[in-house]
């Protein structure tokens, strides 16, 4: 009898391309090869997605708010665990963020099953970020943080584990005030993992990836991936760029993804005359992502925002290009890691790096707990070591 794995997620990469949602669809996928049967529950999607033996079922809810939390998601989530059938092969329930919050109240009717949270923030985590933006729109907002907080405390402690997906998650779990809902005797971290296979540090395809976009063998290539949201610090990418070409002026900066703050970044990409070298690319799926890494030099991620531990940095390690980073981001320097303020730049510390980075082999160095391979292993153990 093969055991179940339900997989409770809001959202998934066929919703819109975070890093929460590509953490939940790369862990159902995995799961399913290891040999459990998996099925995820989300709310509605158009995207049609090619399937194969080792697609992971996914059950969407329909007629709610798609990509939402709502009424209809919490009622009809609790509805489908309900009528679950056999509910003694569930090994595991899988809350994505705040996803089964409504099914804990079910747990006593899987009596094989282990109800983990996998998180990736706290409502205390947010809510000091959009202190820290100073914005009232921000600030306005965080009120439902605190409201976050409260519903966590009434949830966590009827988890048997919750899952850190990084260190600054870790630690805001375990840190006062969160401590006081949380038992940190059941927190458990497991850094998210990157499929390597996907993000490797071949460049074969530099070259030909070039020639289509029109970009010189020798030109330096800069490449930002991200949503384009004011917190990502995509227009501190840009200033950044523009302050690197006026020393090296055979540069290019490729911008991957979509989102709201498109319009300013493209209109601050006018105002500096720099809409020769900046290439807005769209958004693109993880498979295209990873080839256009090829065809770059080094990964620029300026982020004003406290990340946990985000998943396009740990992508470029994987596919062996140098960073220019934030410095409140948890990754420790290194040669192929320089850190800075993310709106103040050291210029000529950051030329320096430039020229001794570009002289090293393009190799990947992404630490071995961040592949998705060991990432995996570890729920697997997981749920063995917590079993009943």
């Amino acid at each position: 009898m093969v055991d179940e794995v339900l997989i409770f997620s809001r959202s998934l990469p066929f919703h819109h391309l975070g890093g929460m949602e590509v953490v939940a669809w790369d862990l159902a996928q995995q799961l399913q090869i290891s040999g459990f049967d998996v099925k995820v529950i989300t709310t509605d999607f158009d995207t049609v997605i090619p399937t194969s033996e080792n697609t992971p079922q996914i059950i969407k809810i329909k007629n709610i708010p798609k990509a939402e939390y709502s009424k209809g998601w919490w009622k009809e989530t609790e509805n489908i665990s309900a009528e679950w059938a056999n509910k003694e092969k569930v090994r595991a329930v899988i809350s994505i963020s705040a996803g089964a919050f409504s099914v804990l109240k079910l747990k006593p009717q899987f009596p094989n099953a282990k109800f983990i949270m996998q998180a990736h923030g706290t409502s205390v985590g947010e809510f000091v970020s959009k202190l820290k933006t100073r914005q009232l729109k921000k600030l306005l907002s965080s009120i439902k943080n605190v409201l976050g907080f409260y519903s966590d405390a009434k949830h966590y402690c009827y988890f048997d584990k919750i899952v850190a997906v990084g260190s600054a998650v870790s630690e805001d779990l375990t840190s006062f005030p969160t401590r006081l809902i949380c038992d940190k005797n059941k927190v458990v971290k497991i850094e998210n993992g990157i499929d390597e296979y996907l993000f490797s540090d071949d460049a074969s395809s530099k070259k030909t990836l070039r020639q289509k976009l029109n970009i010189s063998p020798e030109s330096l290539v800069f490449l930002s991936a991200s949503r384009l949201h004011e917190q990502k610090g995509v227009d501190n990418n840009i200033e950044l760029f523009k302050q690197i070409r006026k020393l090296k002026p055979n540069s290019k900066l490729l911008i991957c993804g979509s989102g709201p703050h498109e319009q300013q970044l493209r209109k601050k990409v006018d105002t500096w005359n720099l809409g020769e070298d900046v290439i807005f690319m769209g958004a693109k799926t993880r498979y295209e992502l990873a080839n256009i890494m090829q065809c770059a030099d080094i990964f620029l991620f300026l982020t004003k925002r406290v990340e946990g531990l985000p998943l396009n940095v740990l992508e470029a390690m994987s596919a062996g290009l140098p960073l220019i980073i934030s410095d409140h981001l948890t990754f420790n320097s290194g040669e192929k890691i320089f850190k800075c303020h993310p709106s103040h730049f050291p210029i000529n510390e950051i030329y320096r790096y430039i020229d001794t980075v570009l002289l090293k082999e393009r190799k990947s160095y992404i630490p071995v707990k961040n592949t998705l391979s060991y990432s995996v292993g570890e729920y697997i153990s997981l749920f063995r070591r917590t079993s009943k």
